[in-house]
């Protein structure tokens, strides 16, 4: 690998790092994911990428590294080196964000896109963005978080942030809705499509409390509960920015993009897919390339 090793792209999302080896033409030769113990603090993310991944390559790189995600934080810190990113502010061409990354002890930092009214930051899928390759396109690319984007003619002019799948996790594991012990879930699609459904209605969807009220008077299995909660949090979210009919671009890896995938079915957009994981590779590659971090040609 090191004979033909060009990059080294990096994403940070939450406790995880994920690195991937690229030759120069953009093929990945290998790839790691590691972890933090706990989440850190901006200011300890570059000691950190800088331990795991010569960690993980027995020394740090003498190609270069480009990195993206929660470290992108650092590109609103307003520091003199950082001034570009105040040209990241929406609308935002795909075009310039190659030549706005941070240089940064050793590796080069994808900048944030930030967004004035409403407030909206873009966290990594910037880069996402980059490596879809569309000049045109309703954007839904989920994770943790889902981020609904609107390009046109090249540029990001819009975001929307929504804490779906969060907010799931959230509302299952502390409070009223909490599950119980010694209820294994389990995913069920017509249960999942039935409460999609339900809130597809956003004049008449139930609030979330709806689902511990079926569970409690033997309306929906325990077991179900998970599926149910998930399926009006979707739907709800796939509602509030889509219209039956919509061309919508869902970038999203299983099972995401599975429960995505049903909720815009049942919508009635018309809905293209592609994984979020090789639109990050892919554009981590790009913009390296684009910035001239791969040599000449």
């Amino acid at each position: 690998m090191n004979d033909r090793l060009a990059l080294i792209g990096v994403n940070w999302s939450g406790s995880r790092l994920t690195a991937w080896a690229y030759d120069d033409e953009g093929e990945v030769l290998s790839s790691a994911v590691m972890h933090e113990a706990e989440h850190l603090a901006p200011s300890e993310l570059v000691a950190r990428i800088r331990f795991h991944v010569a960690e993980w390559l027995g020394a740090w790189p003498e190609v270069p590294v480009i990195v993206s995600g929660e470290v992108g934080i650092l590109s609103l810190d307003g520091r003199e080196e950082s001034s570009n990113v105040l040209k990241m502010t929406l609308p935002v061409s795909l075009s310039t964000l190659s030549e706005s990354l941070l240089p940064q002890d050793g590796m080069w930092i994808v900048p944030w896109v930030r967004q004035t009214y409403p407030p909206d930051i873009s966290c990594g899928t910037e880069t996402v963005l980059v490596g879809l390759d569309e000049d045109h396109a309703a954007v839904c690319i989920v994770g943790r978080h889902t981020r609904h984007i609107t390009l046109q003619h090249g540029r990001i002019t819009r975001m929307s942030t929504e804490i779906t799948t969060e907010l799931r996790d959230l509302l299952l594991t502390s409070g009223a809705l909490a599950l119980r012990d010694g209820v294994a879930q389990r995913f069920d699609a017509a249960v999942f499509r039935e409460w999609v459904e339900r809130a597809l209605d956003i004049a008449e969807a139930p609030p979330v409390f709806a689902v511990e009220a079926a569970v409690l008077t033997g309306q929906l299995d325990p077991a179900l509960k998970s599926a149910a909660i998930a399926g009006l949090l979707i739907g709800r979210d796939v509602a509030t920015h889509y219209d039956p009919g919509d061309e919508v671009l869902l970038v999203a890896d299983d099972p995401l993009r599975e429960a995505y995938g049903l909720a815009f079915d049942a919508l009635g957009a018309d809905v293209d897919e592609i994984s979020a994981t090789e639109a990050l590779q892919e554009g981590l590659f790009e913009l390296a390339d684009l910035a001239g971090l791969l040599g000449e040609d």
